[in-house]
């Protein structure tokens, strides 16, 4: 029985060139989606700190607001600059730093407060800025 494939010089094949392309092809996407995995994880990560900074922010910007019209009913006066560290869950790694300035216009004294509030996670950092203006009625 004669085979005319059987001798080593005479075989050919295919299966091996068409094993390592298709080899290939699944690590460069196997590689591909792990990048986008990785890049959506950090926008995730950086909308989260931002978040964060802008409520940190916004908590100073109500403390200094809280010092001005205190409950007291004392009289309505704000401190230059005045800072804040938060320790509470979900703030760690957050701060606050606040200014005040006053100003009367036509008898009545108009306030304004600018908080920047910033937050850190390794080496991801946020920071928000807020101004807001309040009367003393």
């Amino acid at each position: 029985m004669s085979c005319k494939y059987c001798r080593p010089t005479q075989q050919k094949g295919f299966s091996l060139p068409a094993a390592i392309f298709i080899l290939v092809i699944m690590a460069l996407l196997a590689a591909a989606v792990v990048s986008l995995f990785d890049k959506g994880n950090k926008g995730v990560t950086q909308e989260v700190l931002s978040t964060r900074a802008f409520y940190a922010a916004e908590s100073g910007a109500q403390y200094v607001l809280g010092q001005i019209f205190s409950l007291s009913g004392g009289a309505a006066n704000c401190a230059p600059t005045s800072s804040l560290s938060f320790n509470a869950n979900g703030f760690a790694g957050c701060s606050s730093s606040m200014t005040c300035s006053s100003r009367i216009i036509s008898g009545e004294i108009y306030f304004t407060i600018i908080s920047s509030g910033s937050c850190a996670a390794g080496s991801d950092r946020a920071v928000r800025e807020i101004e807001l203006q309040a009367r003393n009625p």
